[in-house]
């Protein structure tokens, strides 16, 4: 099938798109990887920006050789996915945004801060304990209390060295682009959920407004961590709309 790339967020890594490898797998060729800092990837002290990652994303796809791809990029996946559409239009078959923004907003730059700092003095299980607050719903908490509670304190499986977690949340503090957005000619589709509060629907707006013949979708009984919550709808609404777009050679 065409090839699709999965950009994770802040913090995952490739093993996290666990509810979308089957899903697209029957369609597309789909590829994973851990960004700089994260999962089985390197962790140089230095090089954490948006634009790196965007490099980075570039640097595999040339590796791969690929010369055209969907992009699925997830929170700060999402983020380097708009600087790849922008600054490389011809890799870019169509791209599809979950849950990010052009720019952090107040809470979102809170809510990074507030990871920094739990990472940096209490550890990564510290922060790791806080993520579900940002990522799931009420009924999500309903339906898996018991599972949560006995997941605090739990030290990551891979977890990332400080340095690099901190070059992630610097790089979504320092992320923006607004300004760039028009120059994003990819069929677009921004994809949110209905609760969600970390990147909420005025972001997605922007996205759509500013971004030339954009959709928004979006996901019913979801927060953040739609992917997750609701990955039944989310794959389904994705795989229809690449689906209008298939193989570009066919257009």
């Amino acid at each position: 099938g065409f090839p699709t790339v999965f950009l994770m967020g802040l913090g995952g890594d490739r093993k996290d798109w666990h509810e979308q490898v089957p899903a697209f797998a029957d369609h597309y060729q789909t590829v994973t990887y851990d960004h700089r800092g994260t999962g089985e990837s390197d962790k140089p002290e230095t090089g954490y920006s948006i634009d790196q990652f965007a490099d980075d994303c570039i640097g595999l796809l040339d590796h791969l050789k690929f010369d055209r791809v969907h992009l699925v990029g997830y929170s700060m996946g999402g983020r380097i996915a708009q600087l790849i559409a922008s600054r490389y239009p011809s890799r870019v078959a169509a791209l599809v945004l979950v849950a990010t923004a052009a720019k952090a907003n107040p809470l979102n730059l809170y809510s990074l801060k507030l990871g920094a700092y739990l990472y940096e003095n209490h550890g990564p299980s510290a922060a790791a304990s806080v993520g579900p607050l940002i990522e799931f719903t009420h009924s999500y908490f309903s339906r898996n209390l018991p599972m949560l509670v006995d997941k605090l304190g739990a030290v990551p499986e891979m977890p990332m060295p400080l340095h690099a977690f901190l070059g992630h949340v610097s790089a979504i503090e320092n992320h923006d682009t607004t300004e760039i957005l028009a120059s994003i000619l990819s069929p677009t589709l921004v994809v949110i959920g209905d609760q969600e509060w970390l990147n909420p629907l005025p972001d997605a707006n922007e996205l759509v407004e500013g971004i030339p013949d954009a959709r928004l979708q979006i996901i019913t009984g979801a927060s953040h961590g739609l992917i997750l919550e609701q990955p039944e709808q989310f794959n389904q609404c994705v795989l229809d709309f690449l689906s209008e777009y298939g193989r570009p050679a066919d257009r």
